[in-house]
Order: C-alpha cells, then sequence, then structure tokens
C-alpha cells in the first residue's frame, strides 16, 4: 500500500468539505415562497407579489437584476404567516421580462428564477 501523501490527504479532506456542503444544500427544505407578478400601471414594467404559504413569518433576502445590465439590487422582505409582500416601483424595483430573482433564507435552499 502506497503512504498517503499530504497532497492526498488534502484532497480527500475538500472532497469530503464539498461532499458535506452539497448535502446541507440538498436536504435544506424549499422556502415556502411564491412568486407571481402583474403589470403596474404607473410604470412599464412589473410588481412582484412574494406569497408565504406557511403558518410562520419569513424573512428573506430577495436579489433582483436586470438582464445585460449591471444592476442588481437586494431587497429584505418579510411576510407574515399565510400573507403577501408587493415589491414594485414604490420599493425601488419595476421588473422587466428577463429579470433574474434569487431567494436567499437561512435554513432554506436557495431558489433561483426569472421573470417570463
Amino acid at each position: 500500500m502506497k503512504p498517503l501523501t499530504p497532497a492526498k490527504l488534502a484532497a480527500i479532506v475538500a472532497i469530503v468539505a464539498a461532499l458535506v456542503w452539497y448535502a446541507f444544500q440538498v436536504f435544506e427544505p424549499r422556502l415556502p415562497i411564491t412568486i407571481q407578478f402583474h403589470s403596474v400601471s404607473d410604470a412599464p414594467g412589473f410588481a412582484l407579489i412574494f406569497k408565504n404559504g406557511s403558518d410562520h413569518p419569513l424573512a428573506f433576502t430577495a436579489t433582483l437584476g436586470h438582464p445585460g445590465q449591471q444592476e442588481e439590487k437586494k431587497f429584505a422582505i418579510q411576510v407574515p404567516p399565510n400573507g403577501a409582500y408587493e415589491l414594485g416601483n414604490a420599493q425601488g424595483w419595476v421588473g422587466q421580462s428577463g429579470d433574474r430573482i434569487s431567494l436567499a433564507s437561512s435554513g432554506y435552499r436557495v431558489w433561483r428564477g426569472a421573470i417570463p
């Protein structure tokens, strides 16, 4: 049997750490938020509606970005149990077709999507 070199040991530790990180990502529950959007009358674009499908208040960070632009904004959002939160022009964001959306909250899997 060949001896275990420091380089091999470091590679094994890195692989195990990556597998543990991946397992935590996969086994975390989905964030119980659904996203809808509707056109707004005061500006061209969309307002986003985040609906909480749980019996508990939820706090998360929504990261929104326009495609082809370097503009990206983060919003700290809190939604009451079985409630909704609307994000639009009044909050500083008008959604556009193709916008990237990412939702992150401690203890939940990160959700990523886009406005069609």
